[in-house]
């Protein structure tokens, strides 16, 4: 039997090479329990994007063992012309904030929240529950102390509609 996929989000990392002659950067990642160490022997690696200043997008899961607080782990390995390094590893707690959409009107069969830490943009979705009418709730992650903008993706029948605020979006700190 084939195990449900996990469902992940998408967070941007950045490697500045602090020398030049640095030929590649590949991160090496996991997630754990809160207060529990990592184990890399099931760890998710990336090549980051060429040039002094480089990046990949982790797909980290939305939860760890159930819960929607967790720790996110990696390090950098560094090829360079010469040698072979690595950095520390680094720990960053990953926490989940939901936010909601209060259709007054109750115009919309469905909401969305598309969503992304704001220093580094990349594109997340979340699908709106509700438990009271015409108020949707989502969650969004990301690294406990950062920023998330948000917007709403609206569905009305055969039609739908982005609000992002006139292009400012919605913030919240997690």
């Amino acid at each position: 039997m084939v195990p449900p996929p996990v469902s992940v989000f998408g967070l941007r990392k950045t490697w500045i090479d602090p020398v030049p002659g640095i030929a590649m950067v590949q991160a090496h990642y996991t997630c754990s329990p809160t207060g529990v160490p990592p184990d890399w022997a099931g760890a998710e690696q990336v090549v980051l994007s060429p040039g002094p200043s480089r990046s990949a997008v982790f797909e980290v899961p939305r939860t760890v063992d159930g819960s929607t607080e967790f720790s996110l782990h990696h390090f950098f390995f560094v090829v360079g012309e010469h040698d072979r390094t690595t950095s520390p590893v680094f720990t960053e707690p990953i926490v989940a904030r939901e936010v909601v959409f209060d259709d007054a009107t109750g115009a919309y069969s469905s909401v969305g929240f598309i969503w992304s830490e704001a220093d580094s943009p990349v594109p997340n979705y979340t699908s709106g529950v509700t438990d009271v009418p015409h108020v949707f709730r989502g969650l969004v992650w990301g690294v406990r102390g950062s920023t998330v903008r948000y917007g709403f993706h609206l569905l009305v029948g055969d039609g739908e509609r982005w609000d992002d605020n006139g292009g400012h979006g919605w913030t919240i700190t997690l």
